[in-house]
């Protein structure tokens, strides 16, 4: 398989999981509801299986061997918030003689708190096979943190009644510091600093990696 071949079958992948997963996700409600009251989060792997059937069919067509459904083994969740948690899924993709050539993964967001997808699942193709060689890759953030495919989220009411915040982070604060004394009190940083505070960020901690300083700022959302 070309890298040109993947490209194709993986756009047409996810236009099935685009055109796919909120249908079925509205088909079934009701039933995924009564689901997830009484067995949890098995509800998601059920519409998971329903819709992964029809997004991995382009590669199934051309011959490629891909099983569908979810496997929770061939899962992990690390990351977010118990309202909107992110599981990364993957599916191995095997040419016609059954030789493993790439891993589809599938990241969902779901809430814990009740049955609510708060954000639309995505798609990522990684070139790894191996299980802790796609662990790595998804442990790196670059890999799964898109900043091309932000989606809008789709808050509760109860999302809505509590204080949301936003977060900010600047690398450049050491720039500020000097070696003498004098300089680390100099005005440098204080201005820095408060060119934040002007415009309602705190600062909430620093820290050191190698020769820089990351700063981490928060501010309420402002409601509109």
């Amino acid at each position: 398989m070309t890298n040109t071949q993947i490209d194709h079958l993986f756009r047409k992948a996810e236009k099935q999981l685009s055109d796919t997963w909120k249908s079925v996700l509205e088909s079934k409600q009701t039933e995924l509801i009564q689901m997830f009251n009484t067995y949890g989060d098995r509800a998601y792997g059920v519409w998971i299986q329903d819709f992964m059937a029809l997004v991995i069919e382009p590669f199934q067509q051309e011959g490629y061997q891909v099983k569908a459904g979810f496997n929770r083994h061939n899962s992990v969740e690390n990351w977010g918030p118990p309202e909107e948690r992110e599981r990364c899924a993957w599916y191995f993709i095997h040419n016609h003689e059954g030789a493993p050539i790439g891993t589809l993964v599938l990241q969902i967001y779901h809430s814990h708190r009740s049955f609510f997808v708060p954000r639309a699942p995505q798609l990522l193709f990684l070139q790894v096979t191996e299980r802790e060689d796609i662990l790595t890759a998804l442990s790196q953030s670059t890999t799964r943190v898109r900043w091309d495919r932000k989606e809008e989220r789709t808050h509760t009411l109860e999302a809505q009644s509590i204080t949301q915040w936003e977060y900010a982070t600047d690398v450049s604060l050491a720039d500020c510091l000097g070696r003498s004394e004098s300089e680390h009190s100099s005005w440098s940083l204080d201005e820095a600093l408060s060119h934040w505070g002007r415009y309602g960020w705190e600062l909430v901690s620093v820290t050191p990696v190698d020769r820089k300083m990351i700063a981490y700022f928060k501010r309420p959302i402002r409601s509109n």
